[in-house]
């Protein structure tokens, strides 16, 4: 028996034979600190529950840091802009785009996103300011802060560091789940500096842990069926998206369905300071034309995320080469990394061989990428004919009808550059089964009493079908994560007093360069690159010290978006 299950076995056999009730450390235990954990906690306090919110990280946030916008329907910033949006109008876009969605949250979603989204983000301090179209919404509903979503993050942040009902354990990996009398009472941790572990108790649980894509053994092993497996698959999810909330709700009993639907994404690019050759950044580059191994476009390259993952579908190797000229290498966008900048992306992607070819002719570069000289050479003279009569005759990226924007151009300026790209993990849209109210349910789909679920970790409840969309991860992972944390809290019985057990971190060794410390190191490498002074992060009131109360952590949110 492992030291973990040994552990477990005794406290539960201690626990069954007191005579006395378990004393709990918190109402309501919320595993994960990513955007749904943030939204279970923030909502169970707002209830009335004491929550004790558990990360394996250093810092809040999780994936939704790199993450983008929220798709929200009939806003009032929408109305603001005179677009004119509807639940069945988005319910029909994504029932077209997702292909199967679960009918019960996609409308759900649909119909409530701005109340329950939205206006509840804005009433926390985040700001909407921007909607973008895209080319799978059949009107405008990306919905943008100022930047990336870690500026929804922060104010969620902050808020829970203002609310005194939230306790949390950072640097803390759940590991193992306890059970009592038939009832999830319970999770087992690690810290990940001192590698001291601690078994927390409480009357509900709710597992917001994020996805697996990060473990690449792990999704090949739930890898679909109707598609060739890759031979090259690179990372692109949040360090700790690792499976661990899988593991704990296939040990509950509960029912893991459509674990092969995974967004993938076909245009990752290895990260060049990533010594293991595992981690992917994603490159995009609107100016370029894709080309397959034989050197032929083989779809839109405009086309959403469903069109572009069918038509790679039958590759032997899922995956494409970008090809551009020196006016289109401009254009070029890399993301995933803190360390990338203009700068960055030209000496340690474009000019870096292991990644991008380029030559001063489409031959020498066929030649240089392994394409076939001819069908480059032919694939290019073509596209170039197509945008000198403004009809792509091929895929209809443009037509008399429909022109091209300033994003297509003929591809005629020396250097000339081929960058290959490998199919590179994203999200999960799998997981546990949960019911209306965010609860678990097993294989005979009844509710498994104490343990609830929300954000990526429930594939967000199926709302996008097989087929991840723009921005439905974010808003469905909030909306998905105030329901649980509200159903939680009334599980646990709020109106009970809090009585602590005295449990606390214990103190340990602590191992520099441990798990623990990857936030630290990371963060502390960049500002050592960018030659930022130490005062450009840490002041009086954010003093060089591990934060040990909630006035250092609130003055560290206002220096997130340094990096992020």
């Amino acid at each position: 028996m492992s030291r973990v299950s040994t552990y477990l076995f005794c406290a539960l056999l201690l626990a069954a034979c007191s005579q006395t009730p378990v004393a709990r450390d918190a109402d309501v235990i919320v595993v994960g600190a990513g955007i749904a954990g943030l939204a279970a906690a923030l909502e169970a306090s707002g209830q009335g529950a004491q929550v004790l919110l558990i990360d394996a990280n250093s810092v809040g946030g999780g994936h939704a840091v790199k993450a983008g916008g929220f798709a929200l329907v009939d806003t009032e910033l929408q109305r603001s802009k005179g677009i004119q949006d509807s639940p069945d109008l988005a319910f029909g876009d994504w029932a077209l785009r997702g292909k199967n969605p679960d009918a019960f949250w996609a409308w759900r979603y649909a119909e409530n996103s701005a109340r329950d989204v939205y206006d509840w983000l804005v009433g926390k301090g985040v700001g909407f300011h921007m909607i973008l179209p895209t080319n799978e919404d059949s009107v405008p509903r990306f919905h943008f802060t100022r930047g990336t979503a870690v500026n929804a993050v922060v104010p969620l942040l902050r808020e829970m560091l203002y609310d005194t009902n939230i306790e949390f354990r950072w640097n803390t990996r759940a590991i193992a789940l306890s059970r009592l009398g038939g009832r999830i009472n319970g999770v087992l941790t690690r810290n990940e500096r001192t590698g001291v572990e601690q078994l927390y108790r409480a009357n509900a649980v709710v597992l917001a842990t994020g996805g697996l894509q990060n473990n690449l053994a792990e999704v090949r092993a739930n890898w679909t069926a109707d598609a060739a497996e890759p031979r090259r698959l690179l990372k692109g999810a949040g360090r700790f998206a690792t499976g661990d909330g899988y593991r704990m709700a296939a040990w509950a009993g509960a029912e893991l369905k459509n674990m092969d639907r995974q967004v993938t994404f076909n245009n990752g690019i290895p990260d060049p300071r990533d010594t293991s050759g595992e981690h992917g950044l994603l490159a995009q580059n609107p100016m370029a034309i894709w080309v397959n191994a034989v050197g032929h476009r083989f779809v839109d390259e405009s086309a959403n995320i469903r069109v572009v993952t069918e038509a790679t579908r039958g590759f032997d190797d899922p995956g494409y080469w970008m090809v551009f000229d020196a006016e289109g290498a401009r254009r070029m966008v890399v993301r995933g990394a803190p360390w990338l900048s203009r700068e960055t992306i030209r000496d340690d992607v474009l000019h870096n061989p292991r990644i991008t070819s380029h030559a001063d002719t489409l031959q020498d570069l066929a030649r240089q990428a392994g394409l076939p000289e001819h069908g480059l050479q032919t694939t290019v003279e073509t596209w170039n004919r197509m945008v000198a009569a403004g009809e792509d005759f091929k895929f209809q990226r443009f037509s008399k009808i429909a022109p091209p924007d300033r994003t297509v151009r003929q591809i005629v300026t020396p250097p000339f550059y081929a960058m290959r790209t490998f199919p590179m993990t994203r999200k999960n849209m799998g997981g546990p089964a949960i019911n209306h109210r965010g609860q678990m349910l097993n294989d005979k789909r009844v509710p498994i009493p104490g343990l609830y679920a929300a954000g990526e970790l429930t594939g967000v409840a199926g709302i996008n079908g097989s087929y991840g969309g723009a921005g439905t991860f974010l808003g469905p992972s909030v909306m998905l994560g105030r329901i649980a944390g509200t159903a939680a809290a009334e599980d646990a019985g709020v109106a009970l007093s809090y009585r602590s057990s005295g449990a606390r971190n214990a103190a340990g060794q602590a191992r520099p360069g441990a798990e623990g410390y990857w936030h630290f190191d990371v963060s502390h490498k960049l500002v050592s690159e960018r030659g930022y002074s130490c005062d450009k992060c840490h002041s009086e009131t954010n003093p060089m010290q591990p934060a040990a109360s909630r006035a250092i952590l609130l003055a560290r949110l206002d220096t997130c978006t340094l990096c992020h």
